[in-house]
């Protein structure tokens, strides 16, 4: 038996147009002016260039035969990797804004993803892994856990923040290379671009944190500034809790799930699901009390990240 998946044609040519239409919108910022207009297509086309073909390197074409499962990339079809289903620890099915998502987990960390959007015989391939569903997780060695970053939405953060700061700051320089006068509030209204998607970026970039839990001890270490460590023993901690956010008023559903530890009431560390690969490893590894779980708003939530005190 050998199943091999068909891609969803629509969603995958609806996806690679996207890829440039959202950095010519973004672009279009700097097209006011016409003379900047040739270096704005040229970045932009670069930039578009790098997005389709990151995203063609991180596509997959899946192959199941009877006793494993076979993930080669589109773009590179050298770039392969071959598991058996016994090497899996268990799946898990969640559901998304865009359909059904099936996960491979293995040693904790997520290494295949199949989504309904994307194969047209999701149900198919699903069908045909025999791999357990999720149980309740059984703690085994004391080994150490390092966390480890989901890599599509880190560079995919950085590259397009990048991109927003380098298009503002050059967008004065196009107006030099045509020979004309360069403006003070072209000037101003670079640099306002500059420090505000800088700011963004930055604030993208906080969460990122290198986590180290061994034997009830967790040393967590900032991306934006890896030179300072904190220490924490794992009964430091009054617990955790399951947070979700509201949206407009209303309960959305969040298809990430996020853990907020708490000293004093206040949280000292936050772990979510969309910036680890390893998550459920972590996770597992930071069993502590379970304080509930927390619905708030977005302004809330911002506060007592910052450091408000949690009151219930």
């Amino acid at each position: 038996m050998m199943i091999t998946s068909c891609f969803n044609r629509r969603y995958l040519s609806s996806t690679l147009i996207g890829i440039p239409l959202g950095i010519l919108t973004l672009a279009g910022i700097s097209s006011l002016k016409t003379s900047a207009l040739i270096a704005t297509v040229l970045v932009t086309a670069g930039f578009s260039l790098v997005g389709i073909v990151g995203y063609l390197c991180w596509l997959r074409r899946i192959t199941i035969v009877s006793d494993g499962i076979e993930t080669q990339s589109v773009l590179l079809p050298f770039w392969r990797r071959y598991y058996r289903f016994a090497e899996f620890d268990y799946s898990e099915t969640s559901s998304t804004r865009n359909g059904e998502v099936l996960r491979l987990i293995k040693d904790g960390r997520r290494v295949i993803s199949i989504s309904s959007s994307l194969y047209q015989n999701f149900e198919q391939l699903c069908h045909a892994i025999p791999v357990k569903e999720k149980e309740p997780f059984q703690m085994r060695d004391p080994a150490e856990v390092v966390s480890e970053f989901n890599r599509l939405h880190l560079y995919g953060s950085l590259v397009f923040g990048l991109f927003s700061v380098v298009l503002m700051a050059l967008m004065p320089y196009g107006q030099y290379v045509s020979g004309k006068e360069v403006k003070l509030g072209l000037i101003l209204f670079s640099l306002f671009g500059v420090f505000f998607f800088g700011g963004l970026l930055l604030a993208y970039l906080f969460p990122y944190q290198h986590i180290t839990v061994w034997h009830g001890q967790v040393d967590v270490r900032r991306l934006l500034w890896p030179f300072q460590v904190k220490h924490y023993l794992l009964t430091d901690f009054d617990g955790f809790y399951y947070v979700t956010v509201k949206s407009n008023g209303q309960l959305g559903s969040k298809d990430e799930e996020m853990r907020w530890f708490t000293k004093n009431g206040k949280v000292v560390l936050d772990i979510e699901e969309g910036i680890y690969r390893n998550f459920e490893a972590l996770k597992n590894a930071m069993r502590t009390n379970f304080l509930g779980r927390l619905e708030l708003t977005t302004t809330q939530a911002m506060k007592y990240g910052l450091g408000k005190k949690i009151q219930l």
